[in-house]
């Protein structure tokens, strides 16, 4: 029997005894699957298996019943877990399954890989827990394991090793992350796995998150660390007498309140070039950027925010909403009677002023 026959056969019967249960292993449907890995990214899979699974999968059983859905059905489900862009990821995939792949998720890395939201890992994820191929889902913690173990082995060639002497794809991965979870948690290993290959101490210790030292007081006072500064170029676009405004979208600060479009400035843009490009990704269309009529500097404890207001006009294209926020046109004079940041506010005292 070679190492890796003997390690994954250990491993197998560890994990038949000590396996965790979550909801998309007793029922391993494809579908579960996929939304169990996606919720399982940035968030700990207790909290994901508690709560937030079993709350999405109620109000959307199947892949065609999440298609058939649109964000503002999503979001009262997905909030809480927050990285939103995992969620819309999750309906813009089902969708294009369920209008080319006839609703069955694929059963390639390739394929899987082509859907948005969906990289190597969770492609490889999906396709050894739903389909049992043997393909190893190898995250940072597997990896380290078989760092440890196999330190002068290249980590990939050792995975794909041990996962093809393995009984299934399945079953070699979850008992790995099933392993890893104890060994990141302090637990010890119990079996006959355990006493081969995690007896050491010095072993088990470098699968410990590392506590950071608490850095020594000094009796001089340090110089206080310059402020992070953020800039900002703000559109406000004219026609007609009136200016585009646009609402803050769902699952962001302030959602509801109205603003003018633009966006932070990229390293080795000037404003006018944030400005053009901005309006392009938010609203879609090309404008002509005037020099600025009034910029303002909000400071926070580690923070500066510099808000910089253009006058622009459309030279191209009409204005559709590229992140699904809300937009309209609006007169100056009915400016009061909406919601605006409040950090639009002299602004808008400003261009009240002007003539349009």
């Amino acid at each position: 029997m070679s190492e890796y026959q003997k390690f994954t056969s250990l491993l197998e019967d560890w994990f038949a005894r000590y396996g965790r249960n979550f909801p998309w292993r007793e029922n391993r449907d494809p579908y579960y699957v996929w939304i169990s890995e996606i919720m399982s990214q940035q968030t700990q899979i207790e909290r994901v298996a508690d709560n937030f699974f079993p709350r999405f999968v109620k109000a959307f059983p199947t892949l065609q019943s999440l298609a058939a859905a649109e964000w503002d059905n999503v979001y009262p489900v997905w909030e809480g877990l927050g990285y939103y862009n995992r969620g819309k990821n999750l309906l813009r995939a089902a969708k294009i399954v369920a209008e080319k792949q006839a609703g069955v998720l694929p059963k390639t890395v390739t394929q899987l890989e082509a859907l948005p939201g969906i990289g190597k890992y969770t492609a490889h994820a999906i396709m050894a827990f739903a389909y049992d191929a043997k393909v190893p889902a190898i995250d940072t913690n597997i990896s380290k394991i078989i760092t440890v173990l196999w330190p002068n082995k290249d980590t990939v060639e050792v995975a794909q090793a041990l996962v093809d002497v393995s009984s299934s794809g399945y079953v070699w991965n979850s008992a790995m992350m099933d392993l890893a979870s104890c060994l990141r948690a302090g637990k010890a290993i119990e079996g006959e796995l355990g006493k081969l290959y995690f007896s050491d101490q010095g072993v088990c210790e470098q699968f410990k998150p590392k506590r950071k030292k608490p850095a020594k007081k000094l009796k001089t006072e340090k110089p206080k660390k310059r402020k992070h500064r953020i800039e900002v170029g703000i559109a406000c676009i004219w026609r007609d007498g009136k200016y585009l405004i646009q609402a803050r979208p769902k699952g962001k600060s302030f959602e509801g309140s109205w603003e003018f479009p633009g966006g932070k400035r990229e390293k080795g843009e000037n404003f006018r070039q944030c400005v053009k490009r901005e309006i392009q990704e938010e609203v879609g269309v090309e404008v002509s950027v005037r020099p600025h009529f009034y910029e303002e500097l909000h400071e926070f404890e580690r923070t500066e925010l510099l808000l910089r207001f253009h006058r622009c006009q459309i030279q191209a294209g009409e204005p559709t909403p590229q992140e699904e926020q809300e937009i309209k046109w609006v007169e100056p004079e009915k400016f009061g009677e909406i919601d605006f940041l409040k950090t639009n506010h002299k602004a808008l005292e400003k261009l009240q002023s002007m003539r349009v």
